[in-house]
């Protein structure tokens, strides 16, 4: 009968270590985020979208709720009454517990976005600053683009970064898989 409770023990054991950790989600759903974008061109500083406005850092931030059924950010950057008229949103940006994808929206009958695409040149950045309100789980990450990657700036910050060399034009997709 001893050996019966050890064996039972050793069993439950392994059973609930190996319930825990690895699967544990990258992103928990219900999370808030905030997001912010900055833009950085070759030889400037980094400079938030809405300093291009005149605007301070915080007036476009964007928020949602992380939902693995919905598009958080479905036209994340659109903004109206700018000066230079409404801006319609630059991506879809969807999470989910272990991915986030890029789709970008306008077209080249687009009011707006159309003089930006092209591809980026050496030293010019976009940067998706997304704060979480509980931490992530992400040790890692892989994007599908070369020119993409996730920086983990802390337990409850992420920052999606486009460098040079990215294809910015329309029907452009990407996305990142989350390590955990």
């Amino acid at each position: 009968m001893n050996s019966f409770k050890i064996l039972l023990i050793a069993i439950l054991g392994v059973a609930f270590l190996s319930s825990c950790g690895d699967d544990a989600e990258a992103l928990v759903e219900g999370t808030n985020i905030t997001l912010r974008n900055t833009l950085q061109d070759p030889g400037e500083a980094e400079g938030s979208y809405p300093s291009l406005f005149g605007l301070a850092d915080n007036a476009f931030d964007e928020f949602a709720t992380l939902s693995y059924s919905a598009v958080e950010f479905a036209g994340a950057l659109g903004q109206t009454g700018t000066p230079f008229g409404d801006i319609n949103g630059l991506y879809a940006i969807d999470f989910d517990a272990d991915k986030i994808t890029f789709t970008l929206l306008p077209d080249s009958t687009d009011p707006f976005w159309p003089m930006q695409f092209g591809t980026f040149p050496d030293g010019k950045f976009d940067r998706y600053y997304f704060t979480l309100s509980e931490a992530h789980n992400i040790t890692g990450s892989t994007s599908s683009d070369e020119n993409v990657s996730l920086i983990i700036d802390s337990d409850n910050v992420i920052v999606v970064e486009i460098s040079a060399g990215y294809d910015f034009n329309p029907g452009k997709t990407f996305s990142i898989e989350l390590e955990n």
